[in-house]
Formats: structure tokens, C-alpha cells, sequence
């Protein structure tokens, strides 16, 4: 038994469709209601939402869109994603669940050529900062009480750089 069996037992995340949108808004109801047009959205396909399962049971979900740059300066012509929610299931919380969902949707970011990926929390919201700066986003703004997060998947002037949590993502994501 490796070290990520043990991380994540009989976990699988998967790229959820049309048909798990019973199922996905079962999940994790209360902050899905607060995504305004969620279900339009998810059907039109506008999001990309996974989904982590332990055996049959949906334990994870994170939904973000892939923003359309705007032509305006060169840092709006950079394609970027907002996250707009991860949340794991408490009874599955603490196994590093949240983590192989960041993780698994960040590699799928960098395969899309995607330059950064953001998301907007509630100042109060200390833990979900936390996890964000843990996973090595970063403080880059503030409106009112929400504080801007951003992963940067390139670095500056479109050249390519990604810095993962860890030194070898595979064995994470395995």
C-alpha cells in the first residue's frame, strides 16, 4: 500500500455531467443556492465542476467558470478561472480530500493554458483563506470585506510556470 492509498482511500474525482446535478446540489445545497443561476449555468455548460467520490457517495465538490478575457490591457487578455466553490462533505473532512480537488483541477487549469486561477471569500471566512494560502494562493485584493486570492499558473509576460504544493504532483494526484 502506497502513502496515497492511505491518503485517499477509494477516492476518485471525476468531471461532473449533466445527469449529477441531483446528486452534486444533494452535496453541498446551502452554498450552491448562493451561486446565482447555478442550475442554467451547469446545464448550459458555463462551469467546470468535479466531483470527489468515495465509493458511490459524492464527498467533494468545486465549481469554477473560465472567465472570457476581456481586450482592454494585457493583464485582461490573459485567460483566468474564478473559483467559485470547493466543498467536501464533513464527514469526509480532514483526509485531504479539498486538497485533491485544488490539486486535480489545477493540473487540469495548466493542460487548458489557463494563466491564473482566482477566487473571491468573505474576509470572516478565516479557514477557507487559510486553505486558499496553504495551497499557495496568494493575497492580491480586497472589495469591501472579500478578499482576492490568485494561483498563478504562468508567470509574468505568458511564459509558463507552475509551483504546486508539492515537488511531484503526479504522486499526489495517483
Amino acid at each position: 500500500m502506497n502513502k496515497n492509498s492511505r491518503i485517499y482511500p477509494n477516492f476518485k474525482v471525476k468531471i461532473a455531467k449533466k445527469e449529477d446535478l441531483t446528486e452534486l446540489t444533494l452535496c453541498a445545497k446551502e452554498f450552491i443556492e448562493l451561486i446565482e443561476k447555478f442550475k442554467l449555468n451547469f446545464l448550459d455548460g458555463k462551469y467546470l465542476t468535479l466531483l470527489t467520490y468515495y465509493n458511490d457517495l459524492i464527498a467533494g465538490v468545486l465549481i469554477a467558470q473560465e472567465l472570457i478575457p476581456k481586450v482592454d490591457s494585457v493583464e485582461n487578455i490573459l485567460p483566468k478561472t474564478l473559483l467559485k466553490l470547493i466543498y467536501v462533505n464533513p464527514n469526509f473532512r480532514n483526509k485531504l480530500i479539498g486538497t485533491k480537488l485544488l490539486l486535480t483541477f489545477l493540473k487540469n487549469q495548466k493542460e487548458k493554458d489557463i494563466a491564473s486561477v482566482f477566487i473571491k471569500l468573505p474576509q470572516k471566512y478565516k479557514s477557507g483563506i487559510k486553505f486558499f494560502e496553504t495551497n499557495n494562493f496568494r493575497r492580491v485584493g480586497k472589495i469591501k470585506d472579500v478578499i482576492i486570492l490568485e494561483f498563478n499558473l504562468w508567470n509574468d509576460f505568458g511564459i509558463r510556470f507552475s509551483e504546486f504544493l508539492a515537488d511531484d504532483i503526479n504522486h499526489i494526484l495517483d
